[in-house]
């Protein structure tokens, strides 16, 4: 199962936020990921701990497994991924609403 921080996650988004408008083309292409790639790997993890939940939740319907907390654990880990991915989501699209509202 993997350990997903929520708060870590957050930070590095919001670093990425930061730095959208201040980088050149040039710098872009530098050592650090791109936004692209940030949101990528954490969409990857949202879905890899919704398919753990899914599988743990499984699990313990067939009887292969009694711990419930677990399981438990495991699902709120998927939840709150999910819901953080998708506030993300909604800033994204805050924001490009913002930008298509901007008079040229």
């Amino acid at each position: 199962m993997s350990n997903f921080n929520v708060e870590a996650a957050a930070q590095k988004i919001a670093a990425e936020f930061k730095s959208i408008g201040k980088t050149t083309k040039a710098e872009s292409q530098g050592d650090g990921d791109s936004f692209k790639d940030v949101l990528s790997s954490y969409l990857k993890e949202t879905n890899e701990m919704q398919n753990s939940a899914d599988e743990s939740l499984s699990r313990l319907v067939r009887g292969d497994t009694d711990n419930v907390h677990e399981v438990m654990l495991a699902m709120s880990k998927a939840d709150v991924s999910f819901r953080m991915m998708v506030q993300v989501r909604n800033k994204l699209v805050e924001a490009y609403q913002e930008v298509m509202r901007m008079q040229v």
